[in-house]
């Protein structure tokens, strides 16, 4: 046998149904904006030495999404030399540091700085080594595809002997000779 609902229960129900329709609408709405305003921005984490000690702690940034992967980290290195936006972190990389290139080959990246990286800021609380993790950490937080990093100075490995090529000799003037 079926019972007859009260006009109570029928509007209770109404209610419900009511309620639901809007939170699904506005499921609609939010997902619709999201897809249509969609700025083509990314979460990144950078990471900072403390302003008072060598703790490290990430610090999160918006940034653009670019065409590719060796854009993006070379923003992201850009970003770090910029430095830290909250005052509770202090600059992990000298003032005069500069991005020389960024290359991403068989997810390994190849990083190179100008000098400036070797001239200690008042500041930093790091020694060359630990900066350079730092940075590893930041790629390899952010880009989880790069396997290996490979930071060079001017073209050299830190921590390594100096290499140069010799000139190339004109072949035709030591025939003269």
């Amino acid at each position: 046998m079926r019972t007859q609902r009260t006009p109570d229960q029928r509007f209770r129900t109404a209610r419900v149904a009511v309620a639901g329709g809007f939170l699904l609408l506005s499921f609609i709405v939010s997902l619709g904006a999201f897809v249509l305003f969609n700025d083509g921005r990314i979460d990144r984490t950078l990471f900072f030495p403390g302003a008072r000690t060598a703790e490290v702690g990430g610090e999160l940034r918006s940034l653009p999404r670019l065409d590719n992967t060796r854009e993006d980290l070379q923003l992201l290195m850009r970003e770090i030399i910029l430095g830290p936006t909250e005052i509770r972190h202090g600059r992990l990389l000298p003032r005069g540091t500069q991005l020389r290139s960024v290359i991403v080959r068989d997810n390994k990246a190849f990083i190179n700085f100008s000098e400036g990286i070797l001239f200690e800021a008042p500041e930093q609380q790091l020694a060359l080594e630990e900066v350079l993790d730092v940075l590893r950490r930041t790629v390899r937080y952010n880009f989880r595809e790069i396997d290996r990093v490979v930071f060079t100075i001017n073209g050299q490995l830190p921590s390594q002997p100096f290499f140069e090529l010799p000139p190339p000799q004109d072949t035709e003037l030591s025939l003269l000779e």
